[in-house]
């Protein structure tokens, strides 16, 4: 809000300025009511405040003044005085178009509610019928008002010319003694209204901020301090006066100097210090300066960083500076931690998007390779080698798994899976993970520990807690991992799940690292918890743990005391089914063929060809689209032939999801089956909502497609689109 002030005392027109600033309005000044009407016509303020009492031209003639200006007539006006404060002046206030008379003095916080509301009451106004304009009526009762004025002063100077007379006729030496009297009398009782209005500048200024406030002399020694500041350096008041800033808030730098604040190795380069020293000699003002301190609390060092900024103010006609400041520490590990974060997620868009292309890569490989081995004898001596591309090929399967699950693209699948194997499988990793200096055993439960569950996920839980416990041990120790069964009693094994059998896999994982107080240990599973050094971790790992075991139906626990290492024990409920694990293993039975028309929708033309040339071997009859507004084209134009769909589902123009919409809307019976290197929820919540789609992760081999194609185009029947 843009706010006109007319008031010729200079140290009632700081004090509004002040007030107003503070509540983030525009403050325009003005002495009397001559300058007034000149900035209200400059700058059209939002409202204007003004004294009634001034010189060359008063509140109520400004007030005429603008009602009568067709330009500035709809401005708010509010008198805000000490003197003609009574009923007749009031009314004639408001008769003229004034929104309030305000007396003064008032507080700065009720002088500002008083604001807020006549603004308020003035906008209501503004929604009905405006008053109509100053008549006649008005100007009659301004002439009276000034011949009432004028008789008062012609009554004010008859008295004092009786009391001159009066005067007179006293001896000279009275009237003499009286006149200085008078005189000492008016200057003390001024100083003292000086003095008194100072001091409730700077109580309003120190005390209604939210900052810190310092106020500092010549020799940057504080003079005041708000609360906010005894607050923050733990002193009271009187331990801070009279003290420079590094010593008012407890500089190491000052406290390691014998000299003092000012003096040490360090505070030429401390912009405190150097800032407050320019504001105090030029008189500049400098605004949200950032910097980094390190002060002591409580007798430990801390690094804080905030922002600070210094005017030049006089006080009691003294030069001084005005230092207010806020740490802004923790916004700043937020920042950090943001920008972490953002980071990881680029990382991990590149990583997901290394995953498709190379997912689709290894699909080629597997078709291929699956085809030749369908098309080879059993005692081929070729069979062997064509059988370890596959399993390299395999692994590098499994290794485009892992960038998709760190870039959170790959939608978690679960099955029956062994933990004993998963523990196994992370082993020679968790090694490399841990380094040399720390010793890592593994003790694993006889037999088999069958759960329901997705391995790479577990296999994520022992990696990020091996990693926890590397950074529990900077001086190396043991690392032990353990896998046993448990039978829970049944308040123990509340709110773990569903599973009512009450038989868990316990995976126990222990370090002798340094461990950690309750309340750390209460805290580490929240989002962005870290103890570590700020770039040094994103307190993610734990509570990404927390989400898995969740998901799994589980429950973690933790033991753990300062010096004495921690544990972890995971519960995970069994499941009666064997381990089925995820190795792929190449078909050996010959996959059955088929007449049915096929729309293959592809846009990688390798993985388009391979496909193309696995299903017309097996007798399909393939249509080929290169995207999903080619597809949906070929569909129209062979709408009555095509038995199935295989799309893609990222493709250029029209995604494979959006293409198969738009196809259902054609022909609702039709199937589909979907590939992608990664699977978006978006196809997994399809799949579940629509029995006619279907889902095969890439790679893919060539005996799982043609079994998968040849399921569906049986549940479909053998008439085109299902029908």
């Amino acid at each position: 809000m843009k706010v006109l002030i007319v008031e010729d005392s200079t140290s009632a027109r700081k004090l509004l300025r002040y007030t107003f600033e503070h509540y983030h309005c525009t403050v325009i000044e003005a002495q009397d009511g001559q300058e007034g009407l000149e900035q209200a016509a400059c700058h059209k303020p939002d409202m204007i405040i003004s004294d009634a009492l001034m010189p060359r031209m008063d509140g109520f003639q400004l007030l005429r003044a603008v009602k009568s200006d067709p330009e500035l007539n709809a401005i708010p006006f509010v008198f805000y005085s000490s003197t003609y404060t009574g009923e007749k002046e009031v009314e004639l206030a408001l008769s003229l178009g004034a929104e309030a008379f305000v007396a003064k003095p008032v507080e700065p916080e009720k002088l500002w509610e008083k604001v807020c509301e006549i603004k308020q009451e003035w906008e209501a106004r503004q929604r009905k019928p405006a008053h109509p304009p100053i008549n006649e009526s008005d100007e009659q009762y301004l002439r009276e008002y000034s011949r009432m004025v004028a008789a008062k002063l012609e009554q004010k100077v008859g008295e004092l010319e009786e009391a001159l007379i009066r005067r007179e006729q006293a001896e000279d030496g009275l009237r003499t003694l009286n006149t200085e009297l008078g005189r000492e009398i008016g200057e003390h009782i001024q100083a003292e209204e000086t003095l008194r209005q100072q001091e409730q500048e700077l109580a309003t200024i120190f005390e209604n901020t939210p900052f810190v406030m310092l106020l500092l002399d010549g020799d940057r020694r504080v003079r005041r301090v708000n609360g906010l500041a005894c607050t923050f350096s733990g002193s009271t008041i009187n331990n801070l006066l009279g003290r420079r800033i590094g010593e008012a808030l407890r500089c190491v730098h000052t406290l390691d100097c014998s000299a003092g604040c000012g003096f040490g190795p360090h505070c030429q380069a401390c912009a405190v210090r150097q800032t407050v020293v320019a504001t105090y000699e030029t008189g500049q003002s400098f605004q949200n300066v950032e910097t980094r301190m390190p002060i002591s609390v409580d007798g430990t060092e801390q690094i804080i960083t905030f922002l600070f900024s210094t005017s030049n103010v006089l006080v009691a006609g003294y030069p001084m500076v005005l230092l207010s400041f806020q740490d802004i520490s923790d916004y700043k590990r937020l920042e950090s931690q943001l920008q972490h974060a953002q980071k990881m997620e680029s990382i991990g868009t590149l990583a997901g998007g290394i995953a498709h292309d190379f997912n689709n890569i290894l699909t080629v490989i597997f078709g291929y390779g699956d085809m030749t081995l369908l098309s080879m004898a059993h005692d081929d001596p070729h069979r062997l080698n064509v059988e370890h591309m596959l399993e390299a090929a395999r692994r590098a399967a499994n290794l485009a798994q892992d960038l998709l699950l760190f870039s959170r693209r790959q939608s978690g699948e679960k099955s029956t899976v062994d933990l004993n194997e998963i523990v196994r499988s992370v082993d020679k990793f968790l090694q490399r993970i841990i380094g040399e200096d720390i010793t890592c055993t593994i003790t694993l439960s006889d037999g088999k520990m069958s759960l329901f569950a997705d391995a790479h996920q577990l296999e994520q839980v022992l990696i990020n807690l091996a990693t926890n416990a590397r950074d529990a041990l900077p001086r190396g120790g043991s690392l032990a991992i353990t896998t046993a069964c448990a039978e829970l009693d049944e308040p123990d094994s509340a709110g773990l799940g569903n599973d009512r059998s009450r038989r868990y896999a316990v995976l126990t994982v222990t370090d002798t690292g340094i461990g950690m107080d309750d309340k750390t240990r209460r805290q580490i599973f929240d989002p962005f918890y870290t103890t570590k050094e700020v770039g040094k971790g994103t307190g993610l790992g734990l509570a990404v743990v927390y989400g898995i075991i969740k998901q799994h139906d589980g429950r973690i626990t933790v033991d753990s005391e300062p010096g004495q290492g921690t544990t972890f024990r995971i519960y995970l409920p069994l499941s009666a089914a064997q381990a089925n694990g995820n190795k792929i293993v190449p078909l050996n039975i010959q996959p059955e063929r088929g007449t049915e028309t096929i729309l293959l929708a592809e846009d990688d033309e390798t993985v388009r060809n391979m496909a193309l040339a696995l299903l017309e071997s097996f007798g399909y009859n393939v249509i080929v689209a290169v995207d999903g507004e080619d597809a949906v084209q070929r569909f129209r134009e062979n709408r009555e032939r095509i038995q199935l769909l295989l799309f893609d589902v990222i493709m250029p123009k029209k995604s494979g999801i959006a293409a198969y919409d738009e196809i259902r809307a054609i022909e609702p019976g039709v199937r589909v089956i979907f590939a992608s290197g990664y699977a978006s929820d978006s196809v997994h919540q399809q799949r579940l909502a629509d029995d006619h789609v279907m889902l095969i992760a890439k790679p893919y081999l060539a005996g799982k497609l043609l079994a998968m194609v040849r399921s569906a185009i049986n549940a479909g029947g053998t008439s085109p689109a299902g029908k």
